[in-house]
């Protein structure tokens, strides 16, 4: 079911007649299971004067029912309209409510003699601001996820509604529940990456958000947390990778990631992680196997191999055996002790965003040509230019010629003539070609308050954020 109502808050599957009704902030709306139209129902003359004095929503054979406070309110499930409430109350009993934390489903729940495996803990019963009674439960990384409602299903299976996405499974006649991972499972995304068979990778790089390196063997980090998430968007299937699956995890900073066939690649604090699909199987490129350094920022494939940006220059690593190239032409040996922070490339010359500037090198070639002195983080070729942001964003024609576009831009990306550009608090489209913009924040639906990275392509944009990622179908409006 494709829901495109603004802030949904009931949902209800009415198994008597395969209808489905939503309660959301402009009405309620309802529509047959093998329909595509919805319907609006009519509050009118049934003594409930607005939505927001809805607190669940039911069916029994013969009725559609709302309750409010205490008091129940049928309707015909076909018309929508106000049904008669003496007759419609002898169904009282049959009444089948929904399962919606802000419903029955959702009020004084008891986990008090349930424990969850993992390091997941319960806490004790409290008030919660809703005034409802619930639960909050934790674990040593610091999360924290309020149960919000449950219900039992047919199988006598117990499931558990949280406010972070999280849904906890049980059996009624067990005390033990388990923690279902569902989507993404960690709060700060900073890298995500589609790769050609539709999968997305997701991950966070704490050294990027605080400047601390992040390992598993510390408060920061768990077993039981993963640390790289893959969403197989054609199946919506997740998988999760978590880093006691090889000693040679040293370190959970994603700071890049890359696709070649089979394998994955992450770069990271510690060295080129690098994972085999098919058989699960870790290994890594550091420092102590050829690296100029195991800081590795970005990757760039070209020609059979993997080019590595470092803290101390490049490195040329081939697909083939995974070996470090020696630098027998010593193109990048003027590079050795220079910050490499971001790379493109196209056919002729790769380009690189470092410590020393803005560099153009020819993939025959050796010679390096400063194009800016400026100190970009990030930067995007375009066809006859590169942008790039060093907290302003400027655009690079050629050496020497430049020319200053916006302040206070952290991250950027931009497809065709539109330039989507943020702050760290808000994002903006900009259509260069008529100069047109747009803001969107968090009351647009980007979640969380610190948006660490935009991306687009020529339909959507998705947003990384301290509370996951949001995607846009911005094609559709602009």
């Amino acid at each position: 079911v494709q829901l495109e109502f603004p802030k949904i808050a009931h949902f209800y599957f009415d198994s008597y007649r395969d209808y489905f009704w939503v309660v959301h902030s402009q009405g309620v709306s309802f529509r047959s299971a093998v329909s595509t139209i919805w319907r609006d129902m009519t509050l009118l003359n049934s003594g409930i004067f607005n939505i927001y004095e809805i607190d669940d929503i039911g069916s029994s054979p013969e009725y559609f029912w709302i309750r409010s406070g205490d008091e129940l309110f049928p309707f015909d499930p076909f018309s929508g309209t106000s049904a008669i409430r003496e007759e419609a109350m002898l169904e009282n009993n049959f009444i089948r409510w929904g399962n919606s934390s802000n419903g029955i489903a959702g009020e004084n729940m008891d986990l008090f003699w349930y424990s969850i495996e993992g390091d997941w803990e319960i806490s004790l019963g409290h008030i919660l601001p809703n005034g409802k009674r619930g639960h909050v439960i934790s674990n040593k990384n610091g999360v924290e996820v309020t149960a919000t409602m449950q219900m039992e299903d047919s199988n006598g299976n117990l499931w558990i509604g949280t406010n972070e996405g999280y849904v906890i499974k049980g059996w009624t006649n067990s005390s033990r529940l388990t923690m279902i991972p569902i989507g993404l499972l960690t709060d700060n995304i900073l890298e995500a990456y589609v790769d050609a068979e539709e999968n997305w990778w997701f991950a966070d790089s704490r050294f990027k958000r605080t400047g601390q390196i992040s390992s598993f063997n510390n408060y920061y980090q768990s077993n039981h947390t993963p640390f790289i998430t893959k969403w197989d968007e054609p199946n919506n299937q997740w998988t999760y990778y978590y880093p006691n699956e090889s000693i040679v995890i040293e370190n959970t900073d994603i700071n890049s990631i890359l696709r070649i066939g089979s394998t994955m690649y992450f770069g990271t604090m510690s060295g080129l992680l690098y994972h085999d699909l098919y058989n699960r199987e870790w290994n890594i490129i550091n420092a102590t196997n050829g690296l100029n350094d195991s800081a590795v920022w970005d990757m760039i494939e070209h020609d059979g191999s993997i080019y590595v940006a470092t803290s101390n220059g490049i490195n040329e690593v081939s697909i083939i055996n995974h070996h470090v190239i020696p630098k027998s032409d010593d193109r990048f040996e003027e590079l050795i002790r220079v910050n490499i922070y971001d790379m493109e490339a196209d056919s002729q010359n790769i380009y690189l965003a470092s410590d020393a500037g803005l560099l153009q090198l020819s993939w025959e070639g050796t010679e390096i040509n400063t194009l800016s002195k400026r100190v970009f983080k990030k930067i995007r070729l375009k066809e006859k230019n590169i942008l790039g942001t060093d907290g302003f964003l400027w655009s690079i024609y050629d050496k020497d010629e430049e020319e200053y576009i916006s302040p206070n831009v952290q991250n950027f990306d931009m497809c065709g003539s539109f330039l989507w550009s943020s702050n760290g608090i808000q994002v903006t489209l900009t259509d260069t070609s008529t100069s047109r913009s747009w803001d969107y924040g968090k009351d647009d639906g980007i979640p969380g308050n610190k948006i660490y990275g935009v991306n687009c392509d020529e339909n959507w944009v998705w947003f990384l954020t301290n509370k996951g990622v949001a995607y846009y179908n911005w094609s559709r409006y602009h």
